[in-house]
């Protein structure tokens, strides 16, 4: 009888030789088996050791699924490329031991009930200790399982590998999680062996001379498609915010389009050709080897100018005008390619729309949530507003696009456990379905923060960010682990503190002011202050002086921990927010000083003097540290000098309160 195809593992040759015997299984304590953990990542959702065998690389014997997808081959490959590389010094013992790779059966049946379980895998001891058997719906699936295996496998001093018996049930909380922009299609392999799933770009679209409508990947995105698949990893190209599109060849095509009045670049959605431009964008886009959903970015600001003011676009609400058009597209590109979905992304002009653009969305379009403040921010404040929240409970998917980073474009270290966990965490429990996070400048310049969000956008209740940090520096094979995690949990939170409260790039905006200005002014609100719940600096997050004096403290502890340890990124980086948490220790205590005379009392000249040479000082160890750090994480072929901008805005913040204390008389 035929067996059915659900079931069917195609066995390798060699297992039609006489069977081998294992190596005796050993038992594992529980310590060893938290040890083995520390080298997983994402923590798997269950995961049990007890015990484990030990033997050559060559005789393991890799079992391949009948399945002879990319995504499958590429899981093999890994796993013989792992077991090749540590059986070098390996000697053939008369042992055996098969890893065995299985797409569905009843081993499998269990997983159809978990959440996102084309991705849920598992991993099957048997009774004898010979083999583990990984088990998957799917091939993305069993690649994941086949990346746990691989992280699990331990090379010893003497060739051999110890392989925990280990039963591992495993699925992620949220479905698609990954980058877009800056640098990410140069990091595939090493988002997928973290378990990312999805990676988007803006794409080279526009109308030529003659009217015909262009869409390919930018030059040197290429891996996206190349790549992206066999690692499980969806490339998704993306259509730029649609009022940026001017200088696209649009205009000079279809001059009727152009906006009667409202912002430059405004499209008149009330014309009907702008429909079919971007129907042909996402044709030729979903066409792209691999891809199967386009990502299109709603208009981003209109200045306060709006859209088209003809007679029709001004009976509508311009956004959801906006959206129409692209469900319209949409539907017409679909003729062409019945099995093309799109994701639509928000911004800060469409926010007070979103609820109804939600509404005229068909259930099949994926929403990415994003606005410029409130999502590129690392306030500890909720991020996701209410009727997001509730969409998502209804079943409708919603992702976000959040910063991974301490700024956007203002290029900072920012080892932040604490900060990853609480996003990631909120997404999770509020009922987020996908994350594609923005890491700048560079995907390498932030790789703790990026695999932290690996980490908990798969398991968001796993690891403490404390566990997080120890797992991350046993991975690294670092010397002092635990003192790794003390210092990542000393400067951590002082640098959620700093970076939260918008210091110092909020000295880049003219509202509010420049903190040397407000001191002039006398116009100096307190701590936790912050100007209509977005603009926070220079210490919205810092809500109390004990706060404040606490986080001058842990800053001091990390600074003496990271020279313990001994490395120069962690010591840069630790000098970087010492010096920029004690600038706004001087600043609370000048602002205490002058408060709202914008003068300087005569008993207080000492004090003043004093905090304004705290401030000066600090900022300026600052300045020295930021070039220093980045020189340990900058690679050959960086553009380099990235925290050039934020050395300069340091120095025009110590010129400006060094031109304060001068008119003070000091």
């Amino acid at each position: 009888m035929k067996m059915p195809r659900i079931a069917l593992t195609l066995l390798v040759s060699v297992l039609l030789a006489a069977p081998l015997r294992a190596a005796a299984p050993l038992p594992v304590t529980a310590s060893e088996a938290e040890a083995w953990l520390r080298h997983t990542i994402p923590l798997p959702r269950q995961i049990e050791i007890k015990s484990k065998v030990i033997l050559p690389a060559a005789d393991i014997r890799i079992v391949e699924p009948a399945d002879a997808s990319p995504v499958a081959r590429q899981a093999v490959k890994e796993l013989r490329e792992r077991l090749s590389a540590e059986a070098k010094a390996g000697q053939k013992v008369d042992a055996g031991f098969s890893l065995m790779l299985q797409l569905g059966g009843p081993e499998a049946a269990e997983l159809k009930a978990l959440k996102n379980a084309d991705q849920a895998c598992r991993i099957i001891p048997d009774e004898a200790g010979m083999s583990l058997r990984l088990v998957a719906l799917t091939p993305r699936g069993l690649y994941y399982a086949a990346k746990t295996m691989q992280q699990l496998l331990k090379a010893r001093a003497d060739g051999r590998i110890e392989i925990p018996l280990a039963r591992v049930t495993d699925w992620p909380d949220m479905e698609k999680r990954g980058l877009w922009g800056s640098d990410c299609h140069d990091h595939l392999r090493w988002l997928a062996d973290r378990k990312m799933n999805i990676v988007e770009q803006i794409s080279d679209i526009g109308v030529n001379a003659q009217g015909k409508p262009y869409a390919r990947l930018k030059q040197g995105r290429e891996p996206m498609v190349e790549d992206g698949p066999r690692y499980g990893i969806e490339p998704v190209p993306v259509v730029l915010h649609l009022e940026q599109l001017s200088a696209k060849g649009i205009f000079q095509a279809y001059p009727q389009l152009k906006s009667q009045g409202g912002q430059e670049g405004a499209i008149c959605y009330s014309k009907p050709e702008f429909a079919g431009i971007l129907a042909e964008w996402l044709v030729q886009l979903g066409g792209l080897p691999g891809v199967g959903e386009v990502d299109v970015w709603l208009a981003e600001n209109m200045h306060d100018q709006g859209g088209c003011q003809c007679a029709a676009c001004a009976r509508e609400d311009r956004s959801v005008l906006e959206t129409r058009t692209v469900v319209a597209a949409w539907k017409k590109a679909r003729e062409k390619l019945p099995t093309l979905a799109i994701f639509v992304l928000t911004s800060e002009e469409t926010e007070k729309s979103n609820p109804r653009i939600l509404q005229e969305l068909p259930p099949e379009v994926k929403l990415w949530y994003y606005h410029s403040l409130l999502t590129y921010n690392s306030s500890e404040a909720p991020m996701l507003r209410r009727y997001l929240e509730e969409a998502a409970q209804g079943g409708r998917w919603i992702g976000v696009c959040p910063n991974l980073t301490a700024f956007v474009n203002f290029t900072h270290p920012f080892t932040g456990a604490g900060f990853v966990h609480y996003r990631m965490n909120e997404f999770v429990n509020k009922g987020m379905s996908g994350l594609i996070g923005y890491a700048t400048p560079l995907v390498h310049y932030s790789v703790f923060n990026v695999e932290a969000a690996a980490e908990w956008s798969w398991n968001a209740r796993g690891r403490t960010p404390r566990e997080f940090a120890l797992s991350w520096a046993v991975r690294r094979g670092m010397k002092d682990p635990g003192k790794f995690a003390d210092w990542s949990q000393a400067l951590g939170p002082v640098a959620w503190d700093v970076y939260g409260s918008d210091w110092p790039s909020g000295e880049m905006r003219s509202t509010p002011p420049p903190v040397a200005d407000r001191l002039r002014k006398g116009e100096f609100r307190g701590l936790g202050s912050n100007l209509w719940g977005v603009y926070r600096s220079p210490w919205g997050d810092i809500k109390t002086v004990e706060q404040l004096n606490n986080d001058v403290a842990q800053a001091d502890r990390a600074v003496a921990l990271a020279r313990e340890l001994g490395d120069e990124g962690i010591t840069q980086e630790s000098l970087v927010v010492q010096g920029y948490i004690r600038s706004l220790k001087a600043l609370y205590e000048l602002r205490e000083i002058i408060k709202r005379t914008g003068q300087v009392p005569p008993d207080r000249r000492e004090d003043a003097k004093r905090h304004f040479r705290m401030y000066a000082d600090s900022l300026r160890q600052t300045a020295a540290a930021l070039p220093k750090w980045e020189a340990t994480v900058r690679r050959h072929g960086d553009e380099g000098n990235l925290t050039g901008k934020p050395v300069k805005v340091i120095t025009g913040a110590l010129e400006q309160m060094r031109q304060l204390h001068t008119d003070l008389g000091l």
